[in-house]
């Protein structure tokens, strides 16, 4: 049996291989897995629960159920393209909502989770749309709009970031090592795990003195499709997804 971790899988019903793929492995990992955590992006974008059927995620829905009722603790975790995910969609899928950064345990040692946006900090524009996104008035005003309305937001706002992406250096939008140093100082730990930057690899270094490690998931949609599984002994494996 063992825990499994997963992020940026960017579903959309325009990449239709990553989609499959992804529900292939959640069917191929029910009998092995005690608890699934989606460290945030699960959705390429999201304009609220009740667009769900619109965006075609029925599929996905469902599988996670499966998995919930199958007896594995899903979690779900926003990331900065499905932030307003919300109550309706949890329920349906039987799992539970979990704060950016959670801390769990495993082995007997506390383990950080996080999206990993957060930690972008030399990306200033990113972080002001963080600010702005996050905020629950913004959020509000947003699922007030009809669906069509929030649908061609979330596209412009898809395409704005891919055409931002284009210019930023990609050290700019990587993790900020001071931030990480300070952000597991702050929670106590020495070990993180977290996705966003879509640069899967384990990176080892120190705090004061102690062994420290970080583990990045990849991306689903550059064949990065990496998983982390924790097996019965603790250990921590970073892996392509095997189905």
């Amino acid at each position: 049996m063992g825990i499994y971790f997963l992020s940026d899988t960017h579903l959309s019903p325009n990449q239709p291989v990553v989609y499959d793929k992804f529900l292939r492995y959640l069917r191929s990992i029910r009998k092995d897995a005690d608890e699934l955590y989606i460290l945030g992006d699960l959705f390429d974008y999201w304009i609220g629960d009740d667009g769900s059927a619109l965006l075609g995620h029925n599929p996905a829905i469902e599988a996670l159920a499966e998995l919930s009722d199958g007896g594995v603790q899903v979690s779900v975790m926003h990331g900065n393209r499905d932030f307003l995910i919300g109550p309706e969609f949890i329920t349906e899928i039987g799992g539970t909502l979990i704060p950016d950064p959670t801390t769990i345990e495993l082995n007997g040692q506390t383990v950080l989770l996080m999206h990993g946006d957060s930690l972008c900090t030399d990306d200033v524009e990113h972080q002001r749309y963080r600010e702005v996104v996050l905020s629950p008035e913004w959020q509000e005003s947003i699922l007030e709009q009809p669906i069509s309305e929030r649908l061609n937001r979330a596209l412009d706002m898809r395409a704005a970031s891919e055409k931002n992406k284009q210019v930023k250096s990609q050290s700019l939008m990587d993790v900020n090592q001071q931030s990480v140093l300070q952000t597991m100082k702050q929670y106590g730990v020495r070990i993180l795990i977290h996705g966003h930057t879509h640069r899967p690899q384990v990176h080892h270094f120190e705090i004061d003195g102690c062994e420290a490690t970080r583990y990045v998931l990849g991306d689903w949609g550059r064949n990065n499709d990496t998983v982390i599984v924790v097996n019965s002994e603790g250990t921590i494996n970073l892996h392509h997804a095997e189905i």
